[in-house]
């Protein structure tokens, strides 16, 4: 009976056991945190079928925002995942996968616009990382839109926060890659984007947003988009075109709400797109200081080929300011630069100034809709402007300036290329040129070294670099072509330049530590002033955006000279602008005469291009300098007799000083200027007492011997140094003092022989 009993209760618990454990939670059985698995074998957390692959997607991405100690979805490869509806993903959330796993849509998915592959879970969703696997969104199966309609967008979030999307493979749909709506803080990186339906990113109303290192392959419009979006940066991407296609970038601004005066696009290659490299544009009312781009350091060829668009050519800018610099535009289709309208509601603004130096501007084409192949071109002179400076030009189909006044600093000459049919365009140099792995030497050196504006930064250039810049995109850059020109070296002693000051006066200039890249020697200019290389001892740099209306403040960080800052009002919008601090070994070449009082420090300032910086330009111009403590003490200098002095109008005029802070090293001092050119730092030496030493008569002996002269002299002299006044102690004797020891000795004697 008890055996019985027995076994009836061990079925019960073994029953009551089998059922618990079907239905424990999966939770239970996940694999350990942070991440779950989806795999389409079984071998995953969650498992699918191939078909409503969403449902399992889903539940794994609602698993990991439920659970905190969750972070990631993993998608196993090699799988093809085909979803019917859209993926949710959640804030703090990473949904990843192998590079053989892929989403696709299914085939005739029938969804409504702007319904997208993949979403945020709620408004306001943050932290948010898709990575590392591939999204097909099965154009060829799902025929019935059209591309750029606003269908079947792969990643489509809206008031998120901080989006970071790399390593992807995105392809072949109807409409955008990553597109996102009023989000800040967005990265779009190291992806491959191939023949989407529309913009590869298309950021609205964004901010923060970078896309750099992707490879783009254009189908229907552009790689990178930017729509009243500010703080953005597109760099070291490669875009291109295959069919048809837009504009490689393109940034549009539209009426007064959002400023776009923060946006740079550097150092990408574009190519053989269908419309123009990059397209800037605006359409409606606003103010010019909303809206700037910085154009630099790109490789843009072959662009525009589209001859049924009027939006052809390198570069296409209508309603921005732009500042364009160290490029190279070649072989593009119309215009190498061109400012016309586009293809958007007219703009009613004026003012707006495109900017271009140091460009390489060659081959540009004729196409049959009737543009000219001009290098650059004006059909908007009522409205807007060029301001042209130190560029390049050379076989140009229609010429090299319509519309456009031509700069005297401009040349026309064949670059020399490396190798044009390979778009290598480095720049030929017999001392030494840069081919991708090793340094190599051309037999013919490109004019366009050392022909950039004189005032640009060129100290990342190699050694020898002409002290400066080399037009094109490697200006400025590690992989520069070098320079024939003679260096000379910023140590150098000046013997024969006249610039040391040799009035016989005391005055002096204190040296500093510190080192920085040497000047200009090449052109006359140090790093674009016209002081000369041997004379400057080191010099610092600083950039800064300016935009009209707005306090603007050049930092000197690296402490290299004697200047902290250069601050003052901006008047006008003229975008990125360098201030170049060069501290003097002696008083400037650009200057006569000498101040009075004593000198702590010659320097120069240089902001922006030649003529900026005058009242029409800036107003309330401040400097901050700062001297030496222990120079103060040395040279016993009246604290408050410290002034700056600015040298215009062939005279040195004194500026109103102020002490502004201290630390244990230096005084800190502010200075009201008109304007910028040389300086010099002065303080007042305090007035000392003569002391009167009266020479023993030995040493007056020696004197007298030296000087071949008789007599008695008394020397008088200002206060000597520390050891020269203890050395004329040692000296000093009493007078007479001889002539008692005499008389001593001798009743000393006397007293002897007494004995």
């Amino acid at each position: 009976m008890a055996i019985e009993l027995l076994n009836r209760t061990l079925k019960i618990f073994f029953f009551t056991g089998f059922f618990i454990l079907t239905y424990v939670p999966v939770a239970l059985c996940m694999t350990p945190a942070p991440v779950v698995y989806v795999a389409g074998d079984g071998s995953g957390d969650f498992n699918c079928s191939g078909d409503n692959d969403q449902i399992q997607i889903n539940e794994a991405l609602t698993y990991v925002t439920k659970n905190a100690g969750y972070t990631t979805v993993h998608l196993k490869g090699p799988f093809t995942y085909i979803i019917d509806d859209t993926l949710q993903i959640g804030s703090n959330t990473i949904l990843e996968g192998d590079s053989n796993a892929t989403i696709k849509l299914v085939n005739n998915a029938g969804w409504s616009s702007d319904k997208p592959m993949i979403k945020e879970r709620s408004s306001g969703s943050h932290d948010i990382t898709i990575r590392g696997f591939t999204i097909d969104g099965n154009r060829e199966g799902n025929t019935n839109v059209v591309s750029g309609d606003g269908y079947y967008n792969l990643i489509y979030l809206s008031d998120c926060q901080n989006i970071s999307v790399y390593n992807m493979y995105m392809t072949n749909n109807h409409g955008d890659g990553l597109r996102t709506t009023n989000c800040s803080n967005i990265k779009l990186h190291d992806n491959e984007a191939y023949l989407l339906g529309h913009d590869v990113l298309y950021a609205v109303i964004c901010s923060d947003v970078e896309a750099y290192n992707n490879t783009i392959t254009c189908r229907t419009n552009s790689g990178l988009r930017l729509y009243n979006t500010n703080h953005a940066s597109f760099y070291n991407n490669i875009i291109t075109s295959k069919g048809s296609g837009g504009a490689g970038i393109e940034i549009q601004k539209d009426g007064l709400d959002s400023a776009m005066d923060d946006i740079e696009i550097y150092n990408n290659v574009i190519h053989n797109t269908a419309l123009s490299g990059i397209l800037v544009f605006g359409s409606g009312n606003y103010s010019t200081s909303s809206a700037n781009v910085h154009i630099h350091h790109n490789q843009i060829y072959d662009t525009g080929a589209n001859s049924n668009n009027e939006l052809t050519g390198g570069i296409f800018s209508e309603g921005f300011s732009v500042l364009i610099e160290n490029n190279v535009i070649d072989g593009a289709y119309g215009y190498g630069i061109v400012q016309d309208d586009t293809y958007y509601l007219s703009l009613k603004g004026s003012g707006y100034v495109v900017t271009v130096k140091n460009n390489i501007i060659t081959n540009t084409r004729t196409i049959s809709n009737g543009k000219n192949g001009y290098g650059i071109c004006n059909l908007l002179t009522g409205t807007h402007s060029f301001v042209l400076q130190n560029n390049s030009f050379y076989n140009n189909a229609g010429g090299d300036y319509s519309g456009v006044e031509a700069s005297p600093w401009d040349i026309t000459v064949d670059p020399q290329y490396a190798d044009r049919d390979k778009h290598d365009y480095h720049l030929k140099s017999k001392v030494g040129r840069w081919n991708g792995s090793s340094w190599v030497k051309d037999n013919i050196s490109s004019s366009c070294i050392d022909a950039g504006d004189p005032l640009s930064d060129y100290s990342n250039e190699p050694e020898p670099n002409g002290n400066r810049i080399d037009m094109g995109p490697y200006g400025n850059t590690i992989y520069a072509s070098k320079s024939e020109s003679e260096v000379l070296n910023s140590d150098e002693n000046d013997d024969d330049s006249g610039d040391s000051d040799s009035s016989g006066s005391s005055h002096s200039s204190s040296g500093s530590s510190g080192s920085s890249h040497s000047s200009s020697g090449s052109g006359g200019g140090a790093g674009g002033s016209p002081e000369p290389a041997k004379n400057i001892q080191v010099k610092e740099l600083s950039q800064v955006f300016i935009t009209n209306g707005k306090e603007i403040k050049f930092d000197f960080p690296k402490n290299a000279t004697c200047v902290v800052y250069v601050s003052f009002d901006s008047k006008k919008t003229v975008g990125k602008t360098t201030t170049i601090a060069e501290q003097l070994k002696n008083k400037s070449t650009l200057v006569s005469g000498l101040p009075s009082d004593e000198i702590y420090k010659y320097f120069n300032l240089w902001v922006g291009n030649s003529g900026y910086g005058d009242s029409n330009s800036i107003e309330n111009p401040v400097i901050c300098f700062k001297v030496e403590k222990d120079w103060i003490k040395d040279k016993d200098v009246d604290q408050s007799s410290i002034t700056l002095n600015r040298y215009n109008d062939t005279k040195w005029n004194s500026l109103p000083t102020n002490l502004s802070r201290e630390d244990d090293t230096y005084l800190y001092f502010t200075a009201k200027t008109p304007g910028f050119s040389p300086f010099a730092i002065t303080g007042r030496v305090t007035a000392k007492e003569n002391v009167t030493e009266i020479l023993p008569e030995h040493d007056a002996q020696v004197f007298e011997q030296n000087n071949g002269s008789t007599g008695s002299k008394i020397k008088t002299e200002p206060e000597q140094t520390e050891n020269t006044v203890l050395h004329g102690k040692e000296n000093i004797s009493i007078p007479g003092f001889e002539m008692i020891y005499c008389v001593i000795g001798l009743l000393g004697a006397f007293q002897n022989k007494r004995r």
